[in-house]
């Protein structure tokens, strides 16, 4: 007889930023909130993740500034055409997009990101997708 196993999936994240300190602490704020996490240091390495887990992937977290021609915009608006079901905060401490400039349903956070601003962030669309939580402190 077999037997069936009570499978715990969490939700999947793709934290996106070339500075390795920056995407280790988003990665452990995301973690602590109850995300897997996957890590990409460049456009190209997260459109190469994506292209064979995009659609487990619920959740994209990228910095604007990234090096070489394509920058965290591009990619949002890349991942808004074609995974239009995962959720982008676009994130930067230097500039802020123009109005009309975030793709879809992205939205925009400055950094530095708490822990308490980004919980509050993934609360507001989450509450289907992540198992009960107490609040961060």
């Amino acid at each position: 007889m077999g037997t069936i196993q009570n499978l715990d999936i969490s939700p999947l994240a793709l934290v996106v930023d070339d500075d390795p300190v920056i995407r280790m602490i988003m990665s452990e704020m995301l973690d602590d909130l109850g995300f897997e996490v996957a890590e990409a240091d460049s456009v190209a390495a997260a459109l190469a993740y994506l292209e064979g887990n995009g659609e487990r992937v619920s959740f994209l977290l990228t910095d604007v500034q990234m090096p070489g021609s394509r920058n965290g915009m591009t990619l949002a608006n890349h991942v808004t055409f074609v995974w239009p079901h995962i959720r982008i905060l676009v994130t930067s401490g230097v500039s802020r997009p123009l109005p009309g400039q975030l793709p879809g349903r992205a939205q925009f956070m400055s950094k530095p990101v708490t822990s308490a601003a980004l919980d509050a962030y993934v609360s507001r669309f989450s509450a289907d997708m992540l198992p009960s939580r107490a609040p961060l402190t």
